[in-house]
């Protein structure tokens, strides 16, 4: 598979889906907790955003798994390794701990640009749509590599 390819099913199937997952955790905790903006209950929505993000992770293993076998891109490989939970442990804790900061920015950066009215109103829907329109788009162009069965048509 060309390495065009490989980048465009990454963007669509796995990139976006997982910048959006992180504004859903970021919209919905400060939709949810009250005093959002204090900094022990912005770390546990953290935390628990992140093992979200780790239960995503799993349910995409497999097209990851697809993908990395058909790059030799150090880079590509290297980004696809980010989304693997079939690693080492202590990179499974630093995945956890990365996931950890990037739900902690997501956090503070939705409760920063939007107002209260934006985060309780329509927002997730607007994230959500664009979730299922990239992992539409993902899947149907790698739609016969992330098939069961690969020789159907």
């Amino acid at each position: 598979m060309k390495k065009s390819h490989v980048l465009l099913v990454f963007t669509f199937l796995l990139l976006i889906p997982y910048i959006c997952s992180l504004l859903i955790i970021g919209i919905g905790y400060n939709a949810l907790v009250l005093h959002s903006a204090e900094i022990y209950r912005t770390i546990i929505g953290a935390l628990v955003g992140s093992i979200i993000m780790f239960a995503v992770k799993a349910t995409i293993q497999r097209p990851v798994d697809l993908l990395a076998v058909q790059i030799n891109d150090g880079l590509l490989k290297q980004l696809l390794r980010f989304f693997s939970i079939r690693r080492r442990y202590y990179l499974l804790f630093a995945n956890i701990i990365l996931d950890f900061i990037l739900c902690f920015a997501a956090t503070y950066l939705v409760r920063s640009v939007l107002t209260l009215d934006q985060i309780v109103g329509s927002s997730i829907g607007f994230v959500l749509l664009i979730m299922f329109v990239s992992t539409c788009l993902g899947a149907y162009v790698e739609y016969d590599n992330l098939s069961i069965d690969p020789e159907q048509h």
